[in-house]
């Protein structure tokens, strides 16, 4: 034993976690397609005999942030049961879906409560929606969290000013 004293711990560097900058997303609709399946399901012991499956994707041109190398974007909005609102109450989520980067787009897969999918295909057959308005985090390591989904017809004063030099 040595009688040397101790460094304080005021002394030691802590790691402080960063917070997360917050990034609006802002896509102008140029397309869609929808998928549907339905078989057997061929898992070992399902839980449900049946295989549903039915996603949304939403083709587009990413507005903002502009500082990206590519301003292609494909949405992929992903329905499922365990988020309609009698059964999500003890989720404890960290995020709605993730955006991903590729060389070619921006690629997102999105869940959403499949009550919501009906009356998001009618306003895409009508041509109503017009932008997919999304906020998260920003992208790193090629990948961002995405914690809000608005689908809309007109961009409002505030996304407006978000997209200005992208929409001008």
């Amino acid at each position: 034993m040595t009688g040397e004293p101790k460094p304080p711990r005021s002394a030691k560097k802590r790691r402080r976690k960063l917070r997360e900058e917050i990034v609006d997303y802002v896509v102008a609709i140029e397309g869609w397609d929808w998928g549907y399946s339905f078989a057997l399901n061929s898992e070992r012991q399902p839980i449900d005999p049946y295989d549903e499956f039915r996603h949304l994707q939403v083709k587009g041109r990413l507005l903002r942030p502009s500082e990206q190398k590519t301003e292609r974007a494909e949405i992929s909005l992903l329905p499922s049961s365990d988020l309609e609102e009698e059964r999500r109450g003890d989720l404890r989520p960290i995020a709605l879906g993730a955006l991903h980067v590729t060389q070619a787009a921006i690629l997102g897969n999105i869940g959403i409560p499949r009550d919501a999918l009906t009356p998001i295909l009618q306003m895409l057959i009508a041509g109503r929606f017009n932008y997919v308005l999304m906020r998260g985090s920003r992208f790193r390591h090629r990948s961002a969290k995405v914690s809000s989904l608005r689908l809309e017809t007109a961009l409002t004063e505030d996304d407006v000013a978000l997209g200005e030099e992208s929409v001008a």
